[in-house]
């Protein structure tokens, strides 16, 4: 986890703390910081999801980036062999035009 997600962490749960605590002022209620603390643990579980699923986005979008690179490397290695190819066919065409040339003009 970064130092910015720990940092909303604390955030929240001290939010959380207040809030409960807040809500619970005005009732007595021997078990409330049962309900305060349950509320703790669902709220740190909730970011906890959250910045895993940042965490898998980012590890996904980091691996769709490498695959488009690896991509883009091989439409190049194709496309320079095509053009090599294309070369060579071309430089065979004119070789065979140049010798029938020859042998019209003999």
């Amino acid at each position: 986890m970064e130092t910015k997600d720990i940092i909303a962490f604390i955030l929240i749960e001290v939010a959380a703390f207040v809030l409960a605590f807040a809500w619970f002022q005005d009732i007595y209620d021997p078990y409330a910081w049962v309900i305060t603390f349950c509320l703790l643990i669902i709220l740190g579980l909730l970011f906890y999801m959250i910045t895993s699923i940042n965490t898998r986005l980012a590890a996904m979008e980091a691996r769709m980036e490498t695959r488009d690179k690896a991509i883009r490397v091989s439409i190049m290695t194709v496309e320079a062999d095509l053009e090599n190819k294309l070369d060579k066919l071309n430089n065979n065409i004119e070789k065979a035009v140049s010798e029938i040339n020859k042998k019209r003009f003999i």
